[in-house]
């Protein structure tokens, strides 16, 4: 019986926030930021970056998709296809299509910023 209060009760907060966003106007209107910004400067090729802008992403098609894996998965021949878009090597290759940087400049980054 108290499971079922619990799930109540969880109901009743959900449809609290719902009617909350609908009463705010719905969604965010802010569109989302893409640009990594690091916690100290990162020098690369004689430059210094203090930022990555990664707004690309919102252009990636399934198609670009298909082919960053297809090099993931040479790079990590064992790794499970399920989980290769969770891959450093994956994010990578992907971060240095969109970003249009070579790949030594992520691979190179600072583990907190990759």
């Amino acid at each position: 019986m108290e499971k079922d209060k619990i799930g109540a009760a969880e109901r009743a907060d959900m449809e609290a926030m719902e009617a909350q966003a609908r009463a705010e106007g719905g969604e965010d209107t802010e569109p989302e930021d893409l640009v990594l910004r690091f916690g100290k400067p990162y020098k690369f090729g004689g430059q210094e970056y203090t930022e990555v802008d990664l707004s690309g992403l919102e252009d990636v098609t399934a198609g670009v998709l298909e082919n960053v894996g297809k090099i993931a998965a040479k790079k990590n021949p064992g790794m499970n296809p399920a989980l290769q878009e969770m891959s450093l090597t994956f994010c990578t290759y992907l971060a240095q299509r969109v970003a249009k940087l070579p790949l030594e400049f992520f691979t190179g980054l600072p583990a907190k910023e990759a």
